[in-house]
């Protein structure tokens, strides 16, 4: 080879005609660019054309003409003649000549080495250019075939979302990348393949600040998703059908057996529960106690969830998987499957339940002078809602308006004992949104210190403080719910409850509820200081709580046999995972609560969708912090936002608000301080 010469070398980044410097100790530097020179073994200078360049343009048009001639090249034809044989090996002139008809110049002879590196169909050898064989030709050309049609699909379906559709049908590509926009929209930057759907995002054309967003919504137009996508239930993973598994039990499971329980049939039992509860789980009686004047049995009964589905069925696994219902404005998603507490289970009136009962002997003052605890059978004989009971209490006439007096007297008188044994009492009004499924958005404010709420609640408390009493008297394996009392002694003196105005309440109610310690799940009892109670366990709920469920069982199995049905390690493992999922099932309850709320603001609060003075509210300034914006709480409804407020506003002030905005996908409304009231 010759200084100057125009040689094909072997780079980085392929072959490429470049000028030979010189040549020495067996290797050769070439001319790469521009005062760049790479040194290079022999062996990879590829071809050496014998052309000296007298200049660069020479070079360049050298280069130029070999690789517009590779370009144009198929060997496909030449390898088909040799593909059979796959010892065969040609040389660069042998190729040549197959390729082209009549003389052969350096040119050409560069095009060939340029076109035949990384060449579908010859691999370089010591020798020349050997076949590649027949089997691994097919796979490739079959798999740019499929990757050809994947990029044709994702074509397709990149225009057809940028035009808010989806193409029918789907080929299993398109689904797969439908998946893929489905969980970089539900996840967002937590997705591992985020970067993969921003990256096919962008090849839509369309431009978005949040590309979350953007996903979301191309995603709506298309039909994967609902406008209103409950995003939280899966993030969450929480299931929304039973397995087949456990459906098809359903049908073989009957009822608890009705062995060994007290027949209560007889009782005047009757259910009090929101409008539209399909899972009555609890009822209640009153009667005088034989043989006195001023003494009453009251029972609380609960269905038996426990002795209604077998341990370790399938039923039971997948409510240990659950561990809670989860009830959305949208709807309820249930621990157990609805056709059997609606079947078996739930205290419907005029069907005959098995159930846990307790039955308490009091006076009037509300001391527990005995009590109880039985498996039993019960009929309810009626349902009420809490509206329907609280007029009859309210008034002289109504269904069983002596039974419910005679439960409030005691609930109060149970509400007083615990007050003086430290019960914190906040009864903070809790917002009802309800959403159809056409999207219409209902809203109420239930009153929590209603008397029919409030009698029921102190039932509750009393069933699950007396079953605690039980479970600690028989050392009975339990989970135990423990709270030690608040540290208030910095609060600030407020002012007597009557002589404070509705702002300042709502801020005490905050200010309290912030120093109230969570409940301790522990195996040894102790006292639950904000229920005032000197022991305290969950059973009242197991048609949709697990750990009720299961305690429920151990208390059924005690007293059958004697003898606890878990260890304690058995009951601390569900409490303890219960606790964790059902921390997150109240989470998701919580957001999907309030972008239901928000839409219903956006809706019917919100000009010019309402008159101007629709979109004012009264509001209670519960926290001032120079750093950030005020925390304050709607009057209208237990909603709480961050507004920007001059300073001079303290907690416990009352504000006017506007709201001028809604913005669903961030879950925010924005509110503007008007002046004060």
């Amino acid at each position: 080879m010759q200084t100057g010469e125009i040689v094909v070398a072997g780079l980085a980044r392929g072959p490429s005609v470049v000028l030979l410097v010189r040549e020495e100790e067996g290797r050769a530097a070439v001319a790469v660019g521009r005062n760049r020179q790479a040194r290079l073994p022999l062996q990879r200078i590829l071809l050496a054309t014998g052309i000296v360049a007298a200049s660069e343009q020479q070079l360049d048009e050298f280069a130029q003409a070999a690789r517009t001639e590779a370009d144009g090249l198929d060997l496909s034809e030449v390898w088909d003649a040799f593909a059979d044989d796959e010892t065969a090996c040609l040389s660069l002139e042998d190729l040549a000549g197959l390729c082209w008809s009549g003389p052969v110049g350096p040119e050409r002879l560069a095009a060939l080495v340029i076109h035949l590196d990384g060449s579908d169909y010859f691999e370089r050898a010591a020798d020349g250019y050997a076949v590649k064989s027949k089997s691994y030709v097919e796979e490739l050309l079959a798999r740019r075939r499929r990757e050809a049609e994947r990029m044709e699909e994702e074509r397709a379906l990149t225009e057809a979302l940028a035009e808010g559709r989806l193409p029918e049908p789907l080929t299993p590509s398109q689904s797969a990348l439908v998946d893929m926009l489905r969980g970089f929209a539900i996840h967002g930057e937590d997705y591992p393949r985020g970067r993969a759907a921003r990256a096919f995002l962008a090849k839509t054309g369309r431009k978005s600040g949040d590309p979350q967003r953007l996903c979301f919504e191309m995603l709506v137009a298309g039909g994967v998703f609902a406008p209103d996508e409950p995003l939280e239930l899966h993030r969450a993973e929480i299931p929304t059908r039973f397995p087949a598994s456990v459906l098809s039990q359903v049908d073989s499971t009957g009822a608890a057996s009705e062995l060994g329980r007290r027949d209560l049939t007889h009782l005047d039992a009757f259910t009090i529960d929101d409008a539209g509860t399909q899972d009555r789980d609890d009822a209640l009686s009153v009667g005088p106690a034989p043989g006195t004047g001023d003494e009453y049995l009251v029972g609380i009964h609960v269905a038996d969830a426990g002795g209604l589905v077998p341990p370790g069925s399938p039923i039971d696994r997948e409510a240990g998987r659950r561990m809670t219902s989860l009830y959305l404005p949208e709807g309820a998603v249930a621990m157990l499957p609805p056709e059997l507490t609606r079947r078996a289970g739930s205290l419907d009136p005029g069907r005959t339940r098995a159930g846990v009962s307790l039955i308490v002997r009091l006076d009037a003052a509300g001391a527990v002078l005995d009590r109880e605890v039985t498996p039993s059978l019960l009929r309810s004989r009626g349902a009420m809602t809490y509206e329907e009971a609280d007029h009859a209490l309210e008034n002289e006439t109504g269904p069983r308006r002596e039974p419910l007096a005679v439960l409030h007297g005691i609930a109060e008188a149970r509400r007083n004992i615990r007050s003086d044994a430290g019960a914190i009492n906040l009864e903070q009004p809790e917002m009802s949104v309800r959403a159809s499924s056409t999207g219409e958005v209902t809203v109420r404010v239930l009153d929590r210190a209603s008397p029919s709420r409030r009698m029921v609640a102190e039932m509750m408390i009393l069933y699950n403080a007396l079953l605690g009493d039980l479970c600690r008297s028989e050392q009975l394996p339990s989970v135990f719910r423990v709270q030690p009392p608040p540290d208030v002694s910095d609060m600030p003196q407020a002012a007597p409850a009557e002589e404070r105005t509705e702002a300042q309440q709502t801020l005490r109610r905050y200010l309290v509820a912030k120093r109230l310690r969570p409940a301790e799940l522990d195996v040894t009892p102790g006292p639950h200081s904000s229920l005032g109670v000197p022991v305290y366990v969950q059973s009242t709920s197991p048609l949709r709580r697990y750990p009720d469920l299961v305690l429920q069982r151990q208390i059924s199995q005690f007293l059958e046999s004697g003898k606890p049905l878990y260890t304690v390690e058995a009951v601390m493992s569900v409490a303890q995972r219960a606790e964790v999922q059902i921390r997150e099932v109240a989470r998701v309850e919580t957001q999907r609560k309030r972008y239901w709320f928000l839409k219903f603001l956006q809706a019917e609060r919100l000009p010019p969708q309402a008159p101007a003075d629709c979109g004012t509210f009264a509001a209670a300034v519960l926290e001032t912090d120079p750093r950030r914006r005020a925390l304050v709480e709607l009057a209208e409804y237990p909603f709480r936002a961050r507004v920007e407020l001059p300073k001079s506003y303290s907690p416990g002030e009352e504000v006017t608000l506007a709201l001028r905005g809604v913005d669903l996908w961030r879950r925010l409304a924005h509110f503007v301080h008007t002046g004060a009231r």
